[in-house]
C-alpha cells in the first residue's frame, strides 16, 4: 500500500475504532441485546437504502478510503463503512441510552465537522451533496431509530417484517460485495460493463430476493426453504440467460452454496425477529 492510500485509510480507520468502541459499550451496558441487534441491522438496512439512491444512482458524493486500487470499488467500500458502521452504530448508541435532543445535536455537529474535514483532506468529495443535507437528515434518522426500537418492543408486525427484510438485504448486499471484489460474480448487461452498473443492479437484486424471502418467512408454518432457494435459482438463471449476471465458472457451485446458506440464515433471522416477545 502506497503512502497516499495510507493517508486516506488512517482517518477512516480512526472513525472505525471510535464507533466500534461505541458499539461494544452499547451491548456491554444493555441487557436487551437481541432486540438491539435487530435494531442495528434495521438501521444499517435503512442507511443502505438511502445510500443506494444518493451514491449508487445519483452520485451525490464519493468516498476515498484507500482500501482498494479500483476507485469505484473503493467508493463503495467507503459507503459500507459509513452506512454500516459509523452512522448506524451511533444511532444505536443514542437509542439504547435514550439520549435526548441535546446529545443528538452534539452528534449531528460532530458528523458535520467530520464530513467538512474529510472534504478538506480530499478523502471525501461532494458532487451535488452538501454538508447541510447531512446535518438536516441525521436527526430524522435518529428519530426513526428511536421509534423503530419502540415498535420492536411492542411487537409491531410491520416493523418485525421489515426488520427481517433488512436482515436479508444487508446479508445479500454484503456477500455479493465480497464476491464481486474477489471476481466471482458480476452484474451488468453484456460482456463489458462498468462497476457503476454492477452496484446499481446488486441492491435491486437483493431487495427482490429479500422481499420474497421475508414474505415466505413471516408465516413460520408456511415457510419452505425450497421456495426461497428455487426463487433465487430462477432469478439467477433468467439473469444469466439474459447476460445480466456473470458467475465465474469455477465458482458457480460456491455461488449456489452461498445462496443456500443465506436461505438457511434467513430462518435464523426469522426466529430472532419473531421470537422476541413484546415488552420483554
Amino acid at each position: 500500500m502506497n503512502l497516499k492510500r495510507k493517508k486516506h485509510l488512517l482517518p477512516y480507520a480512526l472513525l472505525l475504532i471510535i464507533h466500534s468502541v461505541l458499539l461494544f459499550y452499547t451491548f456491554y451496558k444493555n441487557k436487551d441485546r437481541k432486540r438491539l441487534f435487530i435494531l442495528l441491522v434495521s438501521n444499517i438496512g435503512l442507511a443502505y437504502f438511502f445510500e443506494y439512491f444518493v451514491v449508487n444512482l445519483f452520485n451525490g458524493y464519493s468516498y476515498k478510503p484507500g482500501v482498494f486500487k479500483n476507485n469505484y470499488i473503493d467508493k463503495i467500500m467507503g459507503a459500507i463503512l459509513s452506512q454500516a458502521i459509523y452512522v448506524p452504530f451511533t444511532a444505536l448508541f443514542i437509542t439504547a441510552f435514550r439520549l435526548g435532543w441535546k446529545y443528538k445535536l452534539v452528534t449531528v455537529i460532530y458528523f458535520g465537522v467530520v464530513e467538512a474535514f474529510y472534504v478538506r483532506l480530499g478523502i471525501y468529495t461532494h458532487m451535488w451533496w452538501r454538508t447541510i443535507y447531512t446535518v438536516f437528515l441525521l436527526p430524522i434518522y435518529f428519530f426513526i431509530s428511536d421509534k423503530w426500537y419502540e415498535q420492536l418492543k411492542k411487537g409491531n408486525p410491520a416493523i418485525q417484517f421489515f426488520s427481517l427484510y433488512h436482515f436479508i438485504v444487508v446479508t445479500c448486499v454484503n456477500v455479493l460485495f465480497i464476491k464481486a471484489v474477489r471476481n466471482k460474480v458480476k452484474f451488468g448487461r453484456g460482456y463489458f460493463h462498468s462497476w457503476r452498473e454492477h452496484f446499481i443492479l446488486v441492491p435491486l437484486y437483493s431487495m427482490v430476493i429479500a422481499l420474497f424471502s421475508a414474505w415466505q418467512l413471516k408465516d413460520s408454518k408456511g415457510y419452505n426453504i425450497g421456495k426461497v432457494m428455487g426463487f433465487q435459482l430462477i432469478i439467477d438463471n433468467v439473469l444469466e440467460r439474459g447476460s445480466w449476471l456473470k458467475v465465474n465458472g469455477e465458482h458457480k457451485l460456491n455461488h449456489y452454496l452461498s445462496q443456500l446458506t443465506m436461505s438457511i440464515l434467513s430462518i435464523f433471522y426469522r426466529d430472532l425477529v419473531y421470537k422476541n416477545k413484546a415488552n420483554s
